[in-house]
């Protein structure tokens, strides 16, 4: 089951979400190559951290934390792109993104009653 909702996981991210860089940097081709050398491993380091605050490795089903991590992808690139629709300073755009995502992944900590230490 985790082959398969992997395969699933990994089609999804890459053929149906939207560059999120696009709104930020302005221009399709730079995002496009932002994405490809910096923007992938911001978007799965925040996934992989957001998705670690829920899900315990060897300890939960793999399956589970394949799905978890889609859901942690989705949302890490659906922030950016609607901070990138409403922010046009980068620096406040950085800000405003490292609260949120702090604040998200203290909540899903929260909810889930995982502690962890960072």
């Amino acid at each position: 089951m985790y082959k398969f909702i992997h395969l699933i996981s990994a089609l999804i991210r890459q053929f149906v979400l939207p560059n999120p860089y696009v709104n930020i940097i302005g221009s399709e081709l730079y995002a496009d190559l932002f994405n490809i050398f910096i923007g992938g491993t911001i978007l799965h380091f925040c996934a992989y951290i957001l998705t670690g605050c829920g899900y315990t490795k060897g300890v939960d089903n793999p399956a589970s934390g394949s799905f978890c991590y889609l859901i942690s992808y989705c949302y890490v690139t659906a922030l950016i792109t609607i901070l990138g629709y409403l922010i046009s300073n980068i620096t406040v755009f950085i800000i405003m993104f490292i609260v949120l995502y702090i604040a998200s992944c203290i909540l899903i900590g929260y909810i889930l009653n995982r502690s962890r230490s960072f």
